[in-house]
């Protein structure tokens, strides 16, 4: 009887102890978040993961529309640079693309510009491509090759800097790309945007215009 009446007072206690459980709703919000939470959060990385990528795209395209315009209208082959350069070189341009430059154009006019590569981006991630076309067309943009040793650095990018011809520049097709290795990885969900070695992913930005009528310096034969 001892032993029945200890069996039937445990599962009376049990019954309670369920009925309380079942009445308490503390800690409800915690563990939903403990089973919702680890998903939402990879999702929001995955998501800023991405959107960085897309900005770092856009800032490049800013920046070759920006450089654009210095081969367009003449600038960086006509200058003369505070360096005594007349007519940029390809690490001058690049220079000129990270960190601005100064100096006098073919009138004799002051230049002065700021940096085109905006403070998120590296200089030392960048390549600049400057080549000619003879026509508008597809293959003309395909962004370069870039060639690594089998430890993944980088030894060749493919890349040129050439725009000149005989005379003064006109109506001369130019095909420029700015071309980014953006630091990256795998992002939350598996996601995956490499496409470089070193876990990079090549961002590439390219602007095709025809030049403008411009004259050389006094100092050059040809630009």
């Amino acid at each position: 009887m001892a032993i029945l009446r200890s069996t039937k007072h445990a599962l009376r206690a049990v019954r309670q102890f369920s009925r309380n459980l079942s009445k308490n709703r503390k800690g409800t919000a915690a563990l939903e978040f403990a089973i919702v939470g680890p998903a939402f959060l990879a999702l929001l990385l995955a998501i800023l993961y991405t959107m960085l990528i897309y900005l770092a795209q856009q800032m490049l395209e800013t920046a070759a529309q920006s450089a654009g315009r210095l081969l367009l209208t003449g600038a960086a082959q006509t200058t003369q640079l505070a360096n005594g350069h007349v007519g940029m070189s390809a690490s001058d341009f690049k220079d000129a693309i990270c960190n601005g430059f100064s100096g006098t154009d073919s009138n004799g006019q002051a230049l002065n510009i700021p940096s085109l590569l905006p403070p998120m981006l590296s200089c030392s991630r960048l390549t600049v491509n400057v080549t000619t076309a003879s026509t508008f067309n597809v293959a003309s943009t395909s962004p370069p090759t870039f060639t690594y040793d089998s430890n993944g650095v980088l030894i060749s990018t493919g890349t040129g800097y050439n725009y000149q011809s005989n005379g003064n520049g006109q109506n001369r097709i130019i095909v420029l790309q700015l071309i980014y290795l953006w630091p990256t990885g795998t992002a939350p969900l598996n996601l995956n945007l490499i496409n470089q070695p070193n876990s990079n992913h090549r961002l590439v930005a390219t602007s095709v215009f025809t030049t403008e009528n411009y004259s050389c310096s006094a100092s050059q034969s040809s630009c």
